[in-house]
């Protein structure tokens, strides 16, 4: 955690962005029980291309492109110029999709355009469960188009898009599916599918998506679902398959894994924010409570050059409340090493408005 606090505070790359996630489109052609952006979709919410052109210039100064938001990114029809343009300025690129509409031809087109990897969102092992969870979905036409997507890249001798898969963990009476995860990572293994994940229902915006959420905010165990994680675990080794979980217990970050002192999000209209939560989440459930945060859009790339955005006074301050933290922390690792008392609390500024009733900030 040391060094990675002093990198935070002593950056000086030559391409200053960590990663600019970009939104080909708010449309999708799923109705997922679980998704928070349905309500806030409408005919046309797709990024046009003056808008990805006042966004090109800048692709040279981000290490990472991410062309995942709110929606479907394999509804864009700019999707493929997007790929190209971030691989030309020398970006890695990739995006997470339902994978529904990803043909053979459009996987070639893909891999041709140097596509660094891409996820698809797969929230069960057998296609009943997936089918009820991912409204609208096809469970065997994803698994063929996947399976068509890995035949390519052997055919054309690549080795990306590395292929992943998200397994967004749910209770609930019509979403319940933890159990199936270990079964889940033999799916993958036979997909050719490196690494998976295994994350939350971590963002809640309705009382019905907070009864689906597994974590829990009272530090109690959960047994029956730590021990299917235990079991994926062991799975995903045997397997040889890359697994990441997060935290069943919200413990405060220093900084979420957002990084917004290094990342931004760009929703379709051009709106710059530090993440797509702060994007569009105003109401929100946290704790069990309804939450009012305003959205946090500190400009527009088609009215003001994103380095003007970025220095914005609101957006400023916005991260300093940050770096205070990061502070914050380095100088309590320093007195901890010094005093020899490692256990030794760490007392951290308040995190900016809309990050402290948002689950990313506490692990989960």
């Amino acid at each position: 955690m040391f060094n990675q606090i002093k990198s935070w505070l002593s950056s000086k790359d030559a391409r200053p962005f960590k990663l600019l996630q970009i939104e080909p489109t708010l449309q999708c052609n799923l109705s997922c029980v679980m998704c928070p952006w349905t309500e806030l979709r409408s005919e046309g919410n797709a990024m046009d291309l003056a808008t990805f052109d006042a966004l090109r210039p800048y692709l040279t100064q981000a290490k990472s492109v991410d062309l995942t938001g709110g929606g479907e990114p394999l509804l864009s029809p700019i999707l493929l110029e997007m790929v190209q343009a971030a691989r030309q300025a020398g970006c890695t690129v990739g995006f997470s999709t339902n994978g529904l509409r990803l043909t053979p031809d459009l996987s070639e087109r893909l891999v041709a355009a140097g596509l660094d990897w891409i996820s698809f969102s797969i929230d069960a092992a057998s296609a009943e469960l997936y089918n009820q969870i991912r409204q609208g979905s096809n469970f065997d036409r994803v698994i063929a188009n996947i399976r068509a997507l890995r035949a390519i890249k052997l055919r054309m001798r690549k080795m990306n898009p590395r292929m992943m898969m998200v397994f967004v963990l749910m209770a609930g009476p019509d979403s319940a599916n933890y159990h199936q995860l270990p079964t889940y990572l033999e799916l993958a293994h036979s997909l050719g599918v490196e690494n998976v994940i295994a994350k939350n229902l971590d963002v809640i915006l309705k009382s019905s998506d907070n009864e689906r959420r597994l974590f829990t905010h009272h530090g109690q165990p959960i047994p029956e679902i730590e021990a299917v994680l235990a079991e994926a675990s062991r799975k995903a080794q045997l397997l040889g398959i890359r697994l990441r979980t997060y935290n069943l217990r919200p413990i405060e970050q220093v900084i979420c894994e957002h990084d917004p002192l290094r990342s931004l999000y760009i929703n379709w209209q051009g709106y710059v924010s530090p993440c797509i939560t702060l994007s569009y989440a105003e109401n929100r459930v946290f704790n069990g409570e309804k939450v009012f945060v305003p959205c946090q859009r500190y400009g527009n790339v088609r009215e003001q050059k994103l380095e003007v955005i970025w220095q914005q006074p609101d957006y400023l301050a916005f991260r300093n409340k940050y770096i205070d933290r990061l502070r914050a922390a380095n100088h309590g690792i320093v007195a901890s090493m010094l005093n020899g008392n490692h256990d030794q609390p760490v007392t951290l500024p308040d995190a900016p408005e809309g990050c402290r009733s948002c689950y990313y900030l506490y692990g989960v």
